[in-house]
């Protein structure tokens, strides 16, 4: 009789927290992120914007542009005493959408400073669509197609390809440890990359670059410990998070 009353308890609980959207403790980053992105009305939003948000004060946040439409999710990918970074993913009929908010602790209180998008150039998503449609491609642009459409992927999508791919990416990293060039290009193009590379910034660091379009660069990072990685910040790194152990997805601007 206990277990029956403990199932149909668990049931109930499961069946309100899908009724009831989840409470946040106002003024936390937890909060500040979903009045911007979920909420159709943030009001006295400047109160909570610093830095260059201040200029966006008379703007309409992402969830007033919404305005209901479209399922909002996030998750936290770097968390100090005074800074945290949260992922955002908004689903609209016709697409997701990756953002990226950044809050600083300004006397105690939790404030918006920065929000980003990896949003290329128009003309890029043009030339894959263009690609995509065309019936037959030469090996070249084949592989050029392949790099640019997981170079424009939503991140779940990314880290997805990855994880299906793991296997192929350790392989790459052995061979560029080993100094074996030949299969080092072979399996670079296998996994529809453009480089791989250290960086003297970040000893401890093997970079697999995607594609590059001028400051903009998404890709993977090999670390044995995710103390040697790039800081995320607004301004060059806007999203590193770790997607297998000792493996992470990276976005610059």
């Amino acid at each position: 009789m206990k277990k029956y009353f403990l199932n149909i308890l668990t049931a109930i609980l499961l069946y309100t927290s899908l009724i009831f959207p989840q409470q946040f403790s106002s003024g936390s980053p937890e909060w500040l992120v979903d009045m911007f992105f979920n909420k159709s009305s943030f009001p006295d939003k400047a109160i909570y914007y610093t830095g260059e948000m201040m200029e966006e004060a008379d703007q309409k946040t992402i969830g007033e542009e919404l305005n209901g439409e479209g399922e909002v999710s996030f998750h936290q990918i770097k968390a100090t005493n005074s800074t945290c970074v949260f992922a955002v993913e908004v689903q609209t009929e016709s697409k997701t959408i990756d953002f990226y908010i950044y809050l600083v602790k300004d006397n105690d209180n939790w404030k918006i400073t920065s929000v980003r998008r990896f949003l290329l150039p128009a003309f890029v998503y043009t030339v894959r669509d263009s690609l995509a449609n065309l019936k037959s491609l030469s090996s070249n642009d084949s592989s050029f197609y392949l790099s640019l459409k997981l170079f424009t992927m939503a991140d779940a999508d990314l880290k997805n390809y990855f994880n299906s791919n793991l296997n192929k990416f350790q392989e790459l990293i052995d061979a560029f440890n080993n100094n074996l060039k030949d299969k080092a290009d072979k399996l670079l193009g296998s996994v529809v990359c453009n480089a791989i590379y250290t960086d003297k910034k970040y000893p401890g660091c093997v970079f697999i670059q995607i594609l590059t379009f001028e400051n903009m660069e998404a890709g993977f990072i090999q670390a044995a410990d995710a103390i040697l990685l790039p800081q995320i910040s607004f301004q060059d790194y806007i999203y590193i998070e770790e997607v297998s152990p000792g493996w992470f997805v990276f976005r610059t601007i």
